[in-house]
């Protein structure tokens, strides 16, 4: 199975030196997105506010961008 790295873009940059294995783009990109719910509600606990741009960047093993996922992506706002 090939292996994604999920970059963590918020108030620090945490690079992936391990990565995942997952199927193929897809399943690495539904991982980030669940990854990026974790981390956004995570923000709003811990500093009680959400950057929106803030986001995970999944590269493959090439370190070819397979797609970003920002907070703003899996997070609704209801008014």
């Amino acid at each position: 199975m090939p292996r994604y790295f999920f970059h963590l873009y918020n108030d620090e940059v945490t690079s992936d030196e391990e990565g995942t294995e997952c199927a193929d783009d897809s399943a690495a990109t539904a991982l980030a997105e669940e990854e990026v719910a974790i981390q956004a509600a995570d923000s709003v606990r811990k500093h009680r506010h959400l950057v929106r741009s803030h986001r995970i960047v999944v590269a493959n093993e090439a370190g070819d961008t397979v797609t970003t996922v920002t907070f703003g992506d899996v997070v609704a706002t209801l008014d």
